[in-house]
């Protein structure tokens, strides 16, 4: 009986004690995943009071100035939108071919090994670098000057491999079950890619390319050397033309911090970076809903 009743009361003890950690570790993973939630509310909240007085419809859609208060961001708002789209229609077909074939066709060898590789290096190539090699080839050995085209080819060399690594996972989300049903029914591998497998994999793929396309948007370094700093003078403010000087909202943030002689430089920059804020997180819900609204309309979720 007492070493029954002994071995009761370790277990007891050695129960109690399990519990006492699973509470302790349960509480700091809700504190981690809430100061997350504190951060970015705080982050956001302190943004949105330093720049909401800056914002007004002239704001929005006045050209900036150079000198004079009162300046706005409008071209800068175009040039962003304007070298994010260009950027996408260079990167999005060749990053997608890239992973499809990779995931798909690719079987192991030398070749596959170093698509990967390269893929891998491109990756890791600081957005700095990059923009001095955008600086180097489209500005100085091209001749192109700053151009909202080399900025957009630079951005290219940029998010090629994230994209491709985005089309990689996300074709890999599609169960094999689907291939093999569909090559059963004597669909050929690319009837199966374009009719089968692109299809069940069109959320997560949409809401890689939003999420990317909001990183372009933010992107900063890279364009400072190849885009420019300021928009094209005597010309439309709204200019649709790829080889004209096409400054974006994130490096006019950083130019008016950093080397802008405006009176209100700091008014410009706190309405510039809370109009930045906003329109990230709105590519961030956008994937979010988008890929939701695919997947239900493709999968039948």
């Amino acid at each position: 009986m007492a070493a029954a009743a002994a071995s009761f009361h370790v277990r007891s003890a050695g129960a109690v004690r399990r519990r006492a950690v699973n509470a302790l570790m349960t509480g700091a993973l809700w504190a981690a995943a809430l100061s997350i939630l504190v951060l970015l509310a705080f982050f956001v909240g302190y943004i949105l009071y330093l720049g909401a007085p800056a914002i007004s419809w002239h704001f929005l859609t006045a050209p900036p100035s150079e000198v004079d208060a009162g300046g706005g961001i409008g071209p800068e708002i175009f040039n962003s939108f304007y070298i994010l789209i260009l950027t996408l229609f260079f990167t999005t077909p060749i990053a997608m071919a890239g992973g499809i074939y990779l995931q798909e066709y690719a079987r192991p060898g030398l070749f596959t090994s170093a698509v990967q590789f390269c893929a891998e290096s491109l990756a890791t190539v600081p957005s700095i670098v990059m923009g001095l090699f955008g600086l180097l080839v489209f500005v100085t050995m091209l001749h192109w000057k700053v151009t909202a085209l080399g900025g957009a080819l630079t951005l290219t060399l940029l998010n090629l491999p994230a994209l491709m690594r985005v089309t990689q996972e996300a074709l890999a989300s599609v169960p094999d079950a689907f291939r093999e049903g569909s090559m059963a029914l004597g669909a050929t591998q690319w009837q199966t890619i374009r009719r089968v497998v692109l299809p069940s994999a069109i959320a997560p793929l949409t809401t890689g390319i939003v999420l990317i396309a909001g990183r372009i948007f933010g992107e900063t370094a890279a364009l400072i050397f190849t885009a420019g700093v300021s928009v094209s003078t005597g010309r439309s403010a709204y200019d649709f033309g790829l080889f004209h000087q096409a400054e974006t909202l994130s490096v006019h943030l950083w130019y008016t911090h950093s080397e802008s002689l405006v009176p209100d430089a700091a008014r410009v920059g706190n309405g510039s970076a809370l109009v930045l804020l906003v329109m990230v997180l709105i590519f961030n819900l956008s994937a979010r809903f988008i890929g939701l609204g695919l997947s239900r309309r493709f999968m039948g979720k």
